[in-house]
């Protein structure tokens, strides 16, 4: 049986999964998601997705104190780009995971929280690397088993 923190991270993955030119979306990042742990930045020629958990707290609403967990995750998104194209890219990247995540509720089993968008952040590289990436701060309350 997995673990509240694996399904709800799979769910995630699921989504970002569908990321592909072929179903409308701007990269085809969707090709290579992965889970903790993630791809190391710079090392891969093609574009990857890496869902990763950073933390579990105590839920803020009282009710779900004995029974679930706000759980935060990071989306770390990862491209080859070009110089010239580097912001061209950041926007895709950050566009196709916002749309894939939209509207997919369905994919979380009850008593999952569908992920909230918490922020994003552009991860900075030397120009002459050839890659851009963005980070996406998600959350969401998950039962605790």
């Amino acid at each position: 049986m997995s673990s509240p923190r694996t399904t709800w991270l799979g769910a995630i993955a699921a989504c970002l999964q569908r990321i592909t030119k072929a179903g409308g979306y701007n990269t085809d990042t969707g090709a290579m998601v992965t889970l903790e742990p993630h791809p190391v930045l710079g090392e891969s020629t093609t574009a990857q997705v890496g869902v990763i958990w950073v933390r579990q707290e105590r839920p803020q609403q009282d009710a779900a104190r004995r029974t679930h967990r706000l759980t935060t995750a990071r989306i770390v998104a990862y491209l080859p780009a070009t110089y010239s194209a580097r912001q061209e890219a950041l926007d895709d990247i950050v566009a196709d995971i916002e749309a894939a995540l939209a509207d997919q509720q369905f994919r979380f089993p009850p008593g999952y929280e569908f992920p909230k968008y918490q922020s994003a952040e552009p991860v900075v590289s030397a120009p002459a690397d050839g890659w851009v990436a963005a980070v996406i701060t998600v959350s969401g309350h998950i039962p605790i088993r």
